[in-house]
C-alpha cells in the first residue's frame, strides 16, 4: 500500500507558447490624419447643411410673411411729402 503513494502519475504535456513580434503600429500616423480629417470633413458638411436649412426656413418665412424689420430708410419721417416734423 506504500508503494502506491510514492508512484507518481505522468502530469499533461507543457504548453508551448510562441511570442510573434509586433508586425507594426496598428494606428500609425497615416491613420490618425485620415480620421482627423473624416471627423473635421463632418462636422463641416453637418454645419453646411444646418446653414442651408435655416437659410431656407428663413427665406420662406420673408417671402411668406413679408419683411418683419423694415430698414431705417423706410421709417424716416418726411418722406410721404410732409415737412421733418412727426405728427400725432
Amino acid at each position: 500500500m506504500t508503494m502506491l503513494v510514492f508512484q507518481q502519475q505522468p502530469g499533461p504535456p507543457p504548453v508551448m507558447v510562441r511570442l510573434m513580434p509586433k508586425s507594426g503600429d496598428p494606428t500609425g500616423l497615416a491613420d490618425v490624419l485620415i480620421g482627423a480629417l473624416g471627423l473635421t470633413g463632418a462636422l463641416v458638411l453637418g454645419a453646411v447643411v444646418l446653414a442651408l436649412v435655416f437659410a431656407a426656413a428663413l427665406f420662406v418665412y420673408r417671402w411668406k410673411f413679408g419683411n418683419p424689420f423694415p430698414s431705417a430708410s423706410e421709417q424716416r419721417p418726411g418722406d410721404d411729402g410732409q415737412s421733418g416734423h412727426i405728427t400725432r
